[in-house]
């Protein structure tokens, strides 16, 4: 038997005159978990996060924390701790008393204080810079203190909004690993906010995709990206091709789809019915120039090489079909990459594409 949740929203709703930014929204939280509020601006994560928090009531709907609602109670009376992109720390104090500070608020004997302060300023390793001043950190040092000063308290339950956004690509990738090991080792349940795709990926135990106010998909990030429910989850996750048509039959969780005078064939999980419009989602490392017979129940099409661009890892192809759209082939290194201009066929496995729906 699984856990109970520590953290659950119940038919959660929050409105700002007539606008609706967070709309019916129930979530069962686990113990430990690190569970991302996934989406794009206005999506509603980052309402929905300052509702855990404290920082705004719900015009509807309940929070509860191991069982007991907690929604009408201020942010200090909940377990609860957040880490902000801006890490408003105190520039008079240095970095130990800016991560002992709430402790000391509290009433925390001094030699507990100290003991704790130097414990979490052990774990986000900054136990050297102590007596610095927030002035003297880079941006990621400074982002470790705000969270050893989160951590430092013991709550239950860590909330993150996206903390990272103002750090350069490399560092922030770094912070990524480090957070995901804090989560496993403190054994906090984290709930992060991000609009960055790879970033929810790299980290989750689950996402939590927001669209208008909703959860659109709930899952594990590898079920996101290979099953995603609609084709806006295709589109925001990872990097896909998507082709618009129409499904002629449906038979045992496949689909077949009339794209141009194409039909290819597709997994679907939920298949529309006969004669209704779909999309074809297929990632581009999935397709591949065909060069000499096509394997067996492959789907294919061909177009025209509009350009390449080599990327590092792979050189990304994008190729012109007749009806109008572009898809994107991964060329892997060591191929032959086709020339500009030239008349490619580009094949993929039946069951890597999928029929997905608005």
């Amino acid at each position: 038997m699984s856990a109970p949740p520590i953290l659950e929203l119940r038919h959660l709703s929050k409105r700002f005159g007539g606008v609706t930014a967070v709309d019916d929204v129930s979530l069962a939280i686990l113990p430990g978990e690190f569970l991302t509020l996934l989406g794009a601006s206005g999506s509603g994560k980052t309402t929905t996060l300052r509702m855990i928090a404290g920082f705004e009531l719900p015009t509807a709907g309940d929070i509860l924390m191991e069982g007991a609602p907690v929604t009408a109670l201020p942010p200090f009376k909940r377990d609860i701790n957040t880490v902000f992109q801006h890490y408003a720390l105190f520039p008079h104090m240095s970095v130990r008393a800016n991560v002992g500070y709430g402790l000391r608020m509290r009433g925390v004997p001094r030699a507990e204080r100290d003991e704790r302060v130097a414990r979490a300023l052990d774990m986000v390793r900054m136990a050297q810079l102590g007596e610095r001043a927030p002035r003297q950190l880079s941006g990621g040092q400074q982002q470790r203190v705000a969270l050893a000063r989160a951590i430092v308290n013991r709550p239950r339950v860590l909330l993150l909004d996206e903390p990272l956004g103002a750090l350069d690509l490399k560092l922030r990738k770094e912070m990524q690993l480090e957070l995901k090991a804090l989560n496993k080792q403190l054994g906090i349940t984290f709930v992060y906010v991000t609009h960055d795709q790879e970033e929810a990926l790299t980290m989750s135990d689950r996402i939590a995709l927001m669209r208008n106010g909703r959860i659109e998909q709930l899952s594990g990030p590898q079920d996101m990206y290979d099953a995603p429910v609609s084709r806006y989850v295709a589109d925001f996750i990872g990097e896909t091709n998507l082709l618009s048509g129409a499904v002629t039959a449906v038979r045992d969780g496949w689909a077949d789809l009339r794209i141009g005078d194409t039909t290819l064939r597709a997994r679907a999980a939920a298949p529309p019915a006969a004669g209704a419009s779909a999309w074809l989602s297929v990632r581009p490392e999935f397709l591949h120039v065909i060069r000499g017979a096509p394997a067996a129940g492959e789907n294919q099409l061909q177009g025209t090489v509009r350009e390449t661009m080599f990327v590092g890892v792979v050189t990304k192809i994008f190729v012109d079909l007749p009806g109008g759209a572009t898809i994107v082939a991964h060329n892997p290194p060591g191929s032959d990459v086709p020339p500009t201009g030239s008349t490619v066929r580009l094949g993929w496995p039946a069951e890597r594409g999928l029929c997905v729906t608005d």
